[in-house]
């Protein structure tokens, strides 16, 4: 009777784990000064799955504009601006590909790896980290 039991248990498992092939990685960094004062804080988070990319990240306000010449040089779309904030879309076929948002001292970044080429998501997410270290830099 275990024996049947135990083949049981395992015929019924065997789909389940055989279906649980994706991959997710999440990553979370923060940084802080060593002085008193606590100018320099960053908090970089990213997410990274088998069809979605997601970067968030808070920095010294007074890296946006490296940040923002950083994604002007990376990313082909227009740059748009509104309320503070800049923004680079990317649709394809109705589908948004990825979106980036930069506001001062702040970046999320939404990547639809189903929505645009593979060479672009290669070549997004090795940019994405050039930007990781760019932020970190003192």
């Amino acid at each position: 009777m275990k024996t049947i039991i135990f083949m049981l248990c395992m015929a019924f498992t065997m789909p389940v784990i055989n279906a649980q092939t994706s991959s997710n990685a999440k990553v979370t960094v923060n940084y802080s000064s060593d002085d008193d004062s606590n100018r320099y804080k960053i908090n970089i988070s990213v997410s990274n799955t088998d069809d979605m990319y997601t970067l968030k990240a808070s920095f010294p306000s007074d890296k946006t504009d490296k940040v923002k010449k950083f994604l002007k040089d990376h990313l082909d779309t227009k740059m748009s601006k509104s309320h503070g904030a800049y923004t680079w879309n990317y649709n394809y076929r109705g589908e948004e590909g990825y979106k980036v948002k930069l506001r001062k001292g702040k970046l999320s970044v939404f990547l639809d790896k189903e929505a645009v080429s593979i060479d672009l998501v290669e070549d997004l997410i090795d940019a994405f980290s050039d930007l990781r270290e760019l932020i970190k830099d003192k």
